[in-house]
């Protein structure tokens, strides 16, 4: 759907997604480091922070969000000494496979250049 898109600068995305349908969100790490994303909603209705480690994909959160179109995510990860630092952001997407549509944000702490520190992914169905 061309109403979605993402803007990143920093380690902040601004997310615009389509009006009127469900969307699933969910949250992914690849690092032995504290990984944390923070989802906001502009009208104040979204506020949820999603956290962890863990390599290989693993899931560190997931919710399913109806009638939120317009949302800011935060990117940090945590050093050694527990001190949260701004991840590095790139995004891709939306991709439309025939009526499912993705779309994707990718963190990179610094450890090296993969871009898979935290991934974010947002799915959902285009409505007939």
């Amino acid at each position: 759907m061309s109403d979605a898109y993402t803007f990143t600068k920093g380690n902040q995305a601004e997310i615009t997604l389509p009006a009127g349908v469900q969307i699933t969100v969910k949250a992914k790490t690849n690092s032995a480091l504290l990984q944390s994303v923070k989802l906001t909603s502009k009208d104040g209705q979204l506020d949820q922070q999603f956290t962890g480690t863990g390599e290989h994909n693993t899931v560190i959160g997931q919710t399913t969000i109806t009638d939120v179109s317009q949302l800011v995510a935060t990117f940090e990860y945590g050093e050694s000494d527990g001190a949260l630092k701004p991840s590095s952001l790139n995004s891709g997407g939306p991709y439309e496979i025939g009526a499912y549509n993705l779309m994707v944000i990718v963190a990179e702490n610094g450890d090296d250049s993969d871009y898979n520190d935290t991934i974010l992914e947002f799915s959902w169905y285009t409505p007939k």
